[in-house]
């Protein structure tokens, strides 16, 4: 009897003991980095989950951080799946602004820049370079919003998410790898992504690191260290680019693999027999791969689900999805809404921080979540505070959260430096220049010189920038212009027989703009100028070398009201957004004219010169419009009318001149196009955009004209007004763009009624952009 309770206990224990060890079975989740491939971790955990295996800790490192950093903070991999596969958050990573994250009140007028270098000057004036490959402003903040309050619920201890957590970070200096597992969990997990070159680097517990794959790609020694778990599993997405050369594909995959080239490979060999290794398909994808997030997701979830037997037989221990939610929910409910009572300032001077905190003040109580994002991309419409990162905090004592904002102490001022311009087969290439200097002090103002150089165009610019009152975004810009536009100088590869323009014109103004900002894209502006233009010109197609030119000079005060709101996605060939232009514009100058041998006024040997005075007032209404009709099909439409009491000049050629020209398409600004000139007019049109490749479109564009009141040549060169709306004259443009890193590669057709050819072939590299005519 004794003998059978004996053996009867033996066999309780014995289960007991298996039940304890099942139970006490944990695993851990080691997630790689890889950039864009690291989004297939999302699949793998999916489909852990739906499989009932647990994820009992996690250690990731840069894409792998920052997926394990929001499993860890709560969201279920369907939740994160959501995120990613938002259409902008390929925007987000690469740093370009969606319509909800703009605020561009006070953005100067679009110009021909490819590039931008960004340049931190020290109070000794000692410059460093800050210009990384990405903007990281949109994706500082969104870390904050989603892992801000999970933060703080874990009282800014990893140890205490929703499951333990840690990122993993390089210190260069020392070269160690840097395990982050207390503080800010966004700070930890944007330090572990900072790929250098391509995402600036921030201060993380006071001290630079970097992208956690410099020194541990595949943190399976921290998760073992760390955590010892039962079963460890890896999954891997930093594979090799390939088995060997990649003769067809080593154009298309080179920058990705120099980008990357610095990040150590995987080492799976640090998994025990025990352990699990999960390796998704990545050949098909790069590290920049964002436009391929569900393809990533389904890679990741369909290997975990064909190895799925095997993990099952290794990982004895499940736990039901239900209560793995129910366990998520626990956790989510100590999240406290988010209400900000105060910011802390780091880096800044006393001058500054007066500034800061006029832009967000707590004075009349706490900001909710959507009122500190406006504040904050109001705040970095400014270039200058791109060198300011996010961070949230929490203050226990008066319950509320803090906004922080961290700036570089050697950013005293910053100075962008822009390289651009357009080169093309007809002579109108341009090579553009520019300066600007931001300086911060108690207000912020900016400083520019804009230079632009070639053959049809010439162009000086110097302005500034005075923010008033930054709050109510009023502010002051004083400048200067100088343009020359040579159209004799445009010569065509293509078409050698093409006649040029005999034109030659110097604008010149003076003068002031005062702009109120209005909701996250509007500005009004009203402008007071100084102009002075002269032209030089000749009253028929072909004239000798012997001949001299007509010149006329008309000097003018210039006053103009306008409002602006512009949500294009791009500065040319957009194909989303809204553009909104209305204007008032009145001249009240004086003329001067000198004919030239082509007048019938010319006398030889005699120089006379006529005067008048020419007044008048333009009011222009301009809209554009461009809509996503399918993914890979936009529709767009422009319209444009202007209706001016401008009065005919001393002949009929100068009056021409002086005429507005409808400029719809890429290059028309280029032309001189005497059939699309008018003091009033209208014109509205269509365009088709269709993209072939992922950076490859065709586009289509067709516009109608008609001149309501315009110019036209009577006996004796003179000009007289023809009222009315002529017939509609059409034009037209198609191409293929390529949008390259730098900017637009394009190869046209153009339809345009010219008088010399109507059919125009060309190639040209970079944007087409000048700056405003004086006058308009």
């Amino acid at each position: 009897m004794s003998i059978k309770i004996a053996n009867r206990s033996l066999v309780i224990a014995l289960l007991l003991c298996s039940s304890f060890i099942l139970h006490a079975q944990k695993v851990g989740l080691v997630l790689s980095g890889g950039a864009a491939k690291g989004i297939a971790h999302i699949g793998v955990m999916k489909a852990l989950e739906e499989n009932n295996i647990p994820i009992d800790y996690v250690v990731g490192t840069s894409m792998g951080a920052v997926v394990g950093s929001l499993y860890a903070a709560g969201f279920s991999p369907e939740e994160i799946e959501i995120i990613v596969t938002n259409p902008n958050f390929e925007n987000w990573i690469n740093g370009v602004s969606s319509e909800r994250y703009q605020y561009n009140y006070t953005k100067s007028q679009d110009d021909a820049s490819w590039l931008t270098v960004d340049l931190l000057l020290d109070k000794n004036l000692k410059a460093s370079i800050s210009t990384p490959l990405a903007n990281d402003i949109i994706i500082n903040f969104l870390l904050n919003e989603y892992l801000g309050q999970a933060a703080k619920a874990a009282d800014y201890n990893f140890d205490n998410l929703f499951v333990p957590f840690k990122a993993v970070a390089a210190d260069i200096f020392s070269e160690k790898v840097v395990r982050l597992d207390t503080g800010s969990l966004m700070q930890a997990t944007r330090s572990s992504m900072a790929v250098p070159f391509f995402y600036r680097p921030i201060k993380f517990q006071n001290q630079y690191i970097f992208d956690g794959g410099v020194y541990d790609n595949f943190p399976v020694d921290i998760m073992k260290d760390e955590f010892k778990p039962e079963v460890t599993i890896g999954s891997n997405v930093a594979t090799k680019k390939a088995e060997s050369y990649p003769f067809d594909a080593d154009e298309e995959i080179l920058t990705d693999a120099l980008l990357f080239l610095f990040l150590n490979k995987s080492d799976p060999s640090q998994l025990d027999s025990t352990d699990i290794y999960i390796e998704p398909e990545m050949k098909s994808y790069t590290a920049m791969s964002f436009d391929k997030v569900p393809e990533l997701i389904q890679a990741g979830y369909d290997v975990t689900m064909s190895q799925m037997e095997s993990i099952k037989q290794k990982i004895s221990r499940r736990v039901d999805k239900n209560e793995v939610e129910s366990n998520r929910t626990k956790f989510r409910k100590k999240f406290e809404e988010y209400e900000f009572g105060a910011i802390r300032l780091f880096g800044f001077m006393p001058k500054q921080e007066l500034l800061i905190n006029s832009l967000v003040s707590f004075k009349d109580g706490p900001l909710s979540l959507l009122e500190i994002r406006q504040a904050y991309f109001k705040l970095l419409s400014e270039p200058y505070f791109r060198n300011i990162y996010i961070n949230f905090d929490y203050d226990y004592e008066k319950e509320f959260y803090v906004l922080e904002f961290y700036l570089k102490p050697t950013a005293r001022n910053g100075l962008s430096v822009d390289f651009g311009g357009n080169l093309s087969t007809r002579s109108v290439s341009t090579l553009h220049f520019g300066l600007t200097l931001n300086s911060f002090n108690r207000f912020l103002n900016s400083y520019k010189l804009k230079i632009s150089t070639g053959k049809f165009y010439e162009s000086v610019y110097l302005g500034s920038r005075f923010n008033l009152n930054p709050r109510t975004r009023l502010f002051l810009e004083p400048s200067f212009l100088l343009n020359q536009w040579d159209y004799l100088n445009t010569d065509d590869f293509f078409n050698e027989k093409a006649n040029p323009t005999i034109l030659n014109r110097i604008d010149r103004k003076f003068g002031a703009i005062v702009g109120l900002g209005s909701g996250q894209r509007s500005v009004f502006t009203a402008e007071a100028a100084y102009v002075r233009n002269s032209d030089n010109f000749s009253n028929m197609a072909n004239i000798s070398v012997e001949e001299s030119l007509d010149h006329t000079r008309y000097e003018a005060f210039k006053g103009k009201l306008s409002y602006e709101r512009n949500s294009l996605n791009a500065k040319q060939f957009a194909t989303s957004g809204v553009r909104f232009y209305t204007s008032a514009n009145m001249l009240v100058g004086h003329l001067s004219y000198t004919p030239g041998s082509t007048s019938v006024l010319f006398r030889p040997n005699v120089t006379t010169t006529y005067t008048e005075s020419k007044n008048w007032l333009a009011l222009e209404l301009y809209f554009e419009e461009y809509k996503k009709m399918s993914e890979n099909y936009s529709f767009g439409w422009k319209f444009e009318s202007i209706f001016s009491s401008q009065p005919n000049f001393i002949n009929y050629q100068s009056s021409l001149i002086y005429t507005t020209q409808f400029n719809p398409m890429f290059d028309s600004e280029t032309y001189f196009l005497p059939n699309y000139r008018a003091y009033s007019y209208v014109g509205a049109g269509m365009v088709h955009s269709v993209r072939l490749a992922n950076n490859l479109f065709f586009r289509g564009e067709v516009y109608g004209f008609s001149a309501y009141n315009r110019p036209q040549q009577i006996a004796g060169q003179k000009a007289q007004d023809k009222r009315g709306f002529d017939n509609v004259r059409l034009l037209g443009m198609a191409g293929l763009i390529y949008n390259s890193v730098l900017g637009p590669l394009t190869f046209r057709v153009n339809y345009l009624e010219n008088p010399t050819s109507n059919l125009g072939l060309s190639l040209s590299f970079g944007y087409m952009i000048f700056n405003q005519r004086s006058i308009e």
